[in-house]
């Protein structure tokens, strides 16, 4: 399972994957089941909506639910010890 502390680790986690690598990791996590994914693929047979949409969709909802599930917040991106001096 993979390591996740923020929402973006997530995200970053989910982006470059494509539709069975996708599939095959919420499966092995237990997030979604083969009922799901063949929702989606005759979704996709039955020209419901596109790649790209069902993609964008379960990703989506991948994400949330593991934020949700770890209770991840988002990354902080500002220095821990901001410089506080006063400049003379």
């Amino acid at each position: 399972m993979q390591n996740f502390e923020t929402f973006e680790d997530v995200e970053e986690w989910l982006a470059p994957m494509g539709f069975d690598a996708f599939w095959n990791a919420v499966i092995s996590i237990g997030l979604y089941d083969e009922s799901d994914r063949a929702h989606c693929d005759r979704t996709l047979v039955d020209g419901i909506a596109d790649m790209e949409t069902v993609m964008t969709v379960t990703k989506m909802f991948a994400r949330e639910a593991l934020v949700r599930q770890f209770d991840l917040p988002f990354r902080c991106d500002v220095a821990t010890k901001p410089d506080l001096s006063v400049i003379a």
